[in-house]
């Protein structure tokens, strides 16, 4: 019986959850939470039972395991012994999308405090401002 996601967004629209990389990633994101950290053999195992991912090759879950390395949504955790398997493990930007997907901005904006609505006002200024300083020294 294949798993099926069990809601589409309600939030905000991620491109890191669009078309059919955007459901691998998905179904990667849901057996990472629920048990990590995973190697590939055990993820490809997993994910291959959601809906139209059944066919999934190993070669394309690498692929995309090296996808969200790169842009920081999954970590990758060495092994200690030679010949061991290498494991991987969701990072904190990940949970966020994950929030982030499943919550409307209107939403979030309703139900912070003032006290909320500083610490995220911050936060997003800290990302937007750190951004126009790296366009600067480019």
């Amino acid at each position: 019986m294949a798993h099926k996601r069990l809601s589409k967004s309600s939030g905000t629209v991620l491109d890191v959850f669009q078309g059919r990389a955007g459901r691998a990633n998905a179904a990667i994101f849901e057996v990472l939470v629920n048990e990590s950290p995973q190697t590939i053999k055990q993820l490809l195992k997993k994910i291959t039972k959601y809906e139209g991912l059944e066919e999934t090759y190993y070669a394309s879950l690498t692929k995309r395991l090296r996808n969200l390395t790169e842009t920081g949504l999954i970590e990758v955790i060495k092994p200690n012994q030679k010949g061991a398997p290498t494991c991987y493990k969701l990072c904190v930007k990940s949970f966020l999308a994950m929030v982030l997907e499943e919550n409307r901005m209107q939403d979030i904006f309703d139900k912070a405090t003032d006290k909320e609505a500083a610490h995220i006002l911050l936060a997003l200024l800290n990302v937007l401002l750190s951004k126009k300083d790296g366009n600067v020294e480019s």
